[in-house]
């Protein structure tokens, strides 16, 4: 355990380059994370939304849960390939997420909402058709050292638009040449309806809209709804120290949003339309000699909207470390991730973690982590009334973001949630 250990998704997108003599047959392999922990979340009730409004935003609550992927994503999974001769293979990746807490299927339900791609690899490089992690979240999975747990807090920047993680309908290009690995993608509806809010599942309709990256929101369709566009470079100076970029791109054609009542089973449509989404990252890692790791990442995002000169603009940055030392591995986080204008809210976080190997596959981990909101001003969103918040509460409001923070505890606007958890982590 003297080395940072990288997301399956890392390890996926690497497995087809650089071994070609290790795939002489076809191959099938059965993988996956089972992450389950008990924790307490506490969230304080936030502020008024304006000094002179009684209402204040959410309550006080404590909660003491069984949840899934704490520490990295609870996930199975199978691969596979054909070596075709000739430096080409066929390979195929479909991976799934489950909630060990309830034996639920997690990504709405969807048996493979993690990833589905066959892919071709050529001696200049490999295409991959399918369901598939975005670019750029590469630039970040390839210098967290924590697994984009729940608990990590790298992927606050990473996941402020869940089309950053994930996207139906992708065509990528990957290509690897000495230490430096690279893709770029496309896709005609990465999943974006016409109408964006925070309903999902039974509730996500025309009327109501749904989630962006939603089951069902990828369908394609004549306008361009839900384009995106992306790239990602990682550079290994050496095995110790590398370096990523990542850009992003959607276009959402003008599409609504708003805000979804569950209990009003309707959406409080904006009367901005947002146009496109642009993001860009940067991250770095190194491992010094002694096992000692270190890593950061930066980044900075804008919604643009078609009835508006007030475009969301965002910013964030992470930094951590982890310390191995025997069979323990400790680590730390801090991020920050705030409006450049809008509300001018922010949300910042701390993490304290520690682990103990049992075996190479098996480990017993316990996380501390809090995260403030700053609500900032209020803004005009278009919705009727002014709102506030930084981008955590911001993008759940909206439906930007699907999942809030720990593993769907939330966190009220001007409010704090703290969390403490242990549990047991094991990959097969």
């Amino acid at each position: 355990m003297q080395k940072s250990v990288l997301t399956s998704a890392v390890t996926l997108a690497l497995a087809t380059f650089g071994a070609g003599a290790a795939f002489a047959q076809s191959s099938l392999t059965i993988y996956g994370t089972a992450d389950v922990s008990v924790d307490n979340v506490h969230k304080t009730a936030g502020v008024r939304l304006l000094p002179a409004d009684p209402r204040t935003q959410g309550t006080d609550s404590t909660v003491t849960r069984v949840s899934p992927s704490a520490s990295s994503q609870t996930a199975f999974g199978f691969k596979g390939t054909e070596d075709l001769g000739g430096g080409m293979k066929a390979s195929f990746v479909l991976e799934g997420q489950l909630s060990h807490d309830t034996g639920a299927l997690s990504q709405d339900g969807r048996i493979f909402g993690r990833q589905s791609y066959v892919g071709l690899t050529t001696p200049v490089g490999e295409i991959r058709l399918g369901r598939q992690y975005a670019p750029i979240f590469y630039s970040t999975a390839f210098v967290t050292g924590e697994r984009f747990g729940a608990t990590d807090l790298f992927i606050e920047g990473g996941a402020t638009n869940n089309l950053q993680v994930r996207q139906d309908n992708q065509v990528s290009y990957w290509v690897q040449a000495g230490g430096f690995t690279g893709s770029i993608a496309y896709s005609p509806n990465a999943g974006s309806l016409s109408k964006v809010s925070a309903a999902r599942g039974a509730a996500a309709s025309t009327n109501n809209g749904g989630i962006l990256g939603s089951a069902g929101s990828g369908s394609e369709a004549a306008d361009n709804t839900g384009r995106a566009l992306g790239a990602f470079g990682n550079y290994a100076f050496s095995p110790n120290f590398n370096v990523t970029l990542g850009l992003h791109r959607n276009l959402f054609g003008g599409a609504q949003f708003g805000i979804y009542s569950a209990a009003a089973n309707a959406t409080t449509t904006s009367t901005y339309r947002l146009e496109r989404y642009d993001a860009a990252n940067l991250g770095a890692k190194y491992t010094f000699e002694n096992g000692i790791m270190i890593d950061g990442a930066f980044g900075q995002g804008r919604y643009d909207f078609t009835t508006s000169d007030n475009h969301m603009r965002l910013r964030f940055f992470a930094i951590g470390t982890r310390i191995p030392v025997n069979q323990w591995t400790f680590s730390a986080q801090a991020s920050q991730i705030k409006f450049a204008n809008f509300t001018k809210g922010k949300d910042t976080g701390v993490m304290l973690g520690a682990e103990y190997a049992l075996s190479k596959r098996t480990s017993l981990f316990a996380r501390a982590v809090q995260i403030r909101d700053d609500e900032g001003n209020a803004a005009d969103a278009g919705v009727g009334a002014p709102i506030q918040g930084g981008p955590d509460v911001i993008a759940t409001t909206f439906g930007f973001r699907e999942t809030p923070v720990f593993a769907g505890a939330g966190i009220n606007p001007g409010g704090t949630a703290r969390y403490v958890g242990a549990g047991i982590r094991h990959t097969f």
